[in-house]
């Protein structure tokens, strides 16, 4: 996947101008690369539009113009953007006040070690970004890579109906089909770190 550079980043004076028309294509484009997996996570498949998106608005939040500074937070965002032919995304837990948190956050546990994309006959096993889970309770965000054989995305390519991501834990075993948009995405994420 390609990561970001100083290139692709703009100035705050110059993001205000284009931040409405900015944002409102990254939230379509969200849209289409997130998926809802059971009643509790959502998976947004990331990629180098996303974590621009992301380093914009933190420069803008925190009035970031230092370029060495710049240069940190896209360092940050770019760890979620798996070099080589790989995919990165996160992992969202979604939870409300009114939900027992700590008892969820522990019955969840690990979860993010038991994720993977299914295509076709080949299991993508998800990495997970170590360290934010222990066995009393997880995080409410996981960072994941999937890599990618050149096999395994002719495969995607050859049979982008036959995708599914799935949760095989103990306690949360759900899994959804890949919409063909979605599953399209991925391949142009894909090629395109080959390039």
């Amino acid at each position: 996947m390609n990561q970001l550079t100083m290139d692709d980043i703009v100035q705050n004076s110059e993001y205000e101008v284009m931040r409405a028309d900015f944002r409102q294509r990254i939230i379509n484009l969200k849209k289409l690369r997130r998926l809802v997996i059971g009643p509790r996570i959502s998976l947004v498949f990331e990629n180098t539009d996303t974590m621009r998106f992301q380093v914009q608005e933190m420069m803008r939040i925190e009035h970031i113009e230092d370029p060495q500074k710049i240069r940190q937070e896209i360092d940050v965002y770019n760890d979620l953007l798996p070099p080589g032919l790989a995919i990165g995304a996160t992992l969202l837990i979604e939870l409300s006040q009114s939900d027992d948190m700590p008892e969820i956050l522990h019955q969840l546990s690990g979860v993010e070690e038991h994720v993977a994309l299914v295509v076709g006959n080949h299991m993508v096993p998800a990495l997970a970004e170590p360290g934010r889970s222990t066995e009393e309770k997880t995080s409410a965000v996981h960072y994941l890579t999937f890599p990618f054989t050149d096999q395994v995305l002719q495969s995607l390519m050859d049979h982008p109906e036959h995708v599914i991501l799935r949760i095989d834990h103990p306690g949360y075993v759900y899994e959804t089909s890949v919409p063909p948009e979605t599953v399209s995405l991925l391949i142009g994420d894909l090629l395109t770190s080959k390039e």
